[in-house]
């Protein structure tokens, strides 16, 4: 092993012990990383200096990469490449590695979907997801109503019993009979959308069933009688990505269909925590006196790091030698090891952070 290889791998193993010292509560020190995980460590933080220094090469790459698998899919159409190398290039660069890294078009996807990998990724094919998930905890947001079919405008009425297929998160729904412009909703990013869907002229009684890629449900959420036009609105999971997102059919009846987006469900985008430090009292150390000052959070907050804060009119303190880690219930512990001959006065901090919102 060469000395430039050691050093960048006991540089990043300090790195991460440094990390896991101040992100684990309870944990009075962080162990060593063993040699594996310090090689991973160095191969990984290769892989995204690639992705800091390249962006738009690493996109370009895992576009091309997943041309035939979206072929394959049925999830291709003629915006994909435009579509995909988009949204990857608004990943952050930790997801960009996972996706560039996937093993799967559906991992990949998924990386898009909810900012991780699948953990079961063998299927190639983007398959819709059910409006409640055991896994993914999605939210809503809205968006301006938005037309992204009119069978009057394109495409003719719905035949009676025939499924026809539509996409919601393209960049033109022109061919659709709706805008020519994107609706609002990310690409690959939704699980299920807000629709109101309207039906106009049927020629006889019938009902509208739409549903994902998957197996067509066993029941109708647009009942009509001839003539009528009538609309409802509906949550309907779709399979985000190119091509096709979901499916339509009329039961019963030749008809037209109006669909309007209204918003979509989808994995929450990582946001910054809210943090603050919090600076406990400052408290005397006597000479050789093992002394712990501790700075507590307030409520509703966790403890992510901490440190000392210098009191003195100076960081240089000498003999003075200090250490820290997280302590209950809820703050960061500063041991002091006061040799100086004298007493000396210290304060420690405490940085405390939470998810925002209320």
């Amino acid at each position: 092993m060469q000395s430039s290889d050691r050093s960048i791998r006991s540089s990043v193993a300090a790195a991460a012990c440094a990390v896991i010292a101040s992100m684990s509560i309870g944990m009075s020190q962080a162990k060593d990383l063993s040699e594996a995980d310090a090689n991973a460590a160095v191969e990984y933080t290769a892989k995204l200096q690639r992705v800091v220094d390249d962006k738009a090469g690493v996109a370009a790459e895992t576009v091309v990469r997943w041309e035939n698998d979206a072929r394959a899919s049925g999830k291709w159409d003629a915006n994909y490449a435009q579509d995909l190398f988009g949204a990857l290039m608004k990943l952050q660069p930790d997801n960009l590695v996972a996706a560039s890294q996937a093993t799967s078009y559906q991992a990949m996807m998924s990386v898009l979907m909810t900012g991780r990998a699948a953990q079961a990724a063998s299927a190639k094919a983007v398959t819709a997801k059910s409006l409640g998930d055991f896994n993914i905890d999605t939210v809503y947001t809205a968006v301006t109503p938005c037309r992204i079919v009119d069978t009057r405008v394109a495409g003719g009425f719905m035949a009676v019993n025939v499924t026809r297929t539509f996409d919601v998160d393209g960049t033109t729904f022109a061919g659709q009979g709706g805008v020519a412009t994107s609706c609002g909703i990310p690409f690959g990013v939704a699980t299920a959308v807000v629709m109101s869907i309207a039906v106009t002229g049927p020629d006889n009684a019938g009902f509208f069933r739409a549903w994902g890629l998957n197996t067509e449900p066993g029941t109708s959420f647009l009942n009509y009688v001839a003539g009528q036009t009538i609309a409802v609105t509906t949550v309907v999971p779709v399979a985000p990505g190119s091509g096709a997102d979901f499916s339509l059919v009329s039961r019963g009846a030749n008809a037209h269909a109006v669909i309007d987006v209204m918003g979509y469900f989808a994995a929450p985008v990582a946001t910054a925590l809210d943090c603050v430090s919090v600076i406990s009292p400052t408290a005397t150390v006597p000479n050789n006196v093992y002394t712990a000052v501790d700075a507590i959070c307030p409520a509703g907050r966790s403890v992510t790091g901490g440190g000392t804060f210098p009191t003195e009119g100076t960081l240089g303190r000498p003999n003075v030698w200090t250490d820290g880690s997280p302590t209950a219930p809820n703050g960061w512990r500063t041991w002091v090891n006061n040799q100086s001959g004298a007493n000396r006065t210290i304060a420690s901090y405490a940085q405390c952070c939470r998810i925002p919102g209320r």
